[in-house]
């Protein structure tokens, strides 16, 4: 049976994985900034095995953001999406930025406008839901349709 998509936010959605997988494979080499240690736990709960390093480590965000761009070129920034999460995504970014450091945030805009959720630790719930209502089975970024008779 083919699944057929009529809404348009509903067609954007299964896409999240393809981008997910991106983002897996980038993280082997670029780390990922995120707001806290849980949200390292929910990144890792769905396959980010590269490096991941929190903010909330006690120094302030400029010398976080000094110590980064010591050590990378480039840094994928996911923090939270609620307005504490966009006021520090774009500090850490014009920080890095302004050091000469690459701040990649296209993750963090696509899950903010794409996606019901407000935090990164929400982000393994809502691809739980999107495998179930999609009928996406198996590894990350592979779709297996589930057939079924009507």
């Amino acid at each position: 049976m083919v699944i057929e998509l009529t809404n348009t936010m509903a067609l954007a959605e299964p896409r999240v994985f393809s981008i997910l997988e991106q983002y897996r494979m980038k993280n082997e080499s670029v780390p990922i900034v995120v707001e806290g240690r849980n949200d390292i736990s929910c990144l890792r709960s769905i396959d980010f095995t590269g490096k991941i390093v929190h903010v909330n480590s006690g120094s302030s965000i400029l010398n976080f953001s000094e110590n980064l761009a010591e050590e990378y070129s480039e840094i994928i920034i996911l923090t939270d999406f609620d307005r504490k999460g966009k006021t520090l995504k774009k500090k850490i970014q014009n920080y890095l930025v302004s050091s000469g450091v690459k701040a990649d945030t296209y993750l963090w805009e696509y899950l903010c406008k794409r996606s019901p959720i407000a935090t990164v630790e929400e982000l393994p719930s809502e691809v739980e839901r999107i495998k179930r209502n999609f009928g996406y089975y198996g590894a990350p970024g592979t779709r297996d349709v589930q057939s079924s008779k009507s």
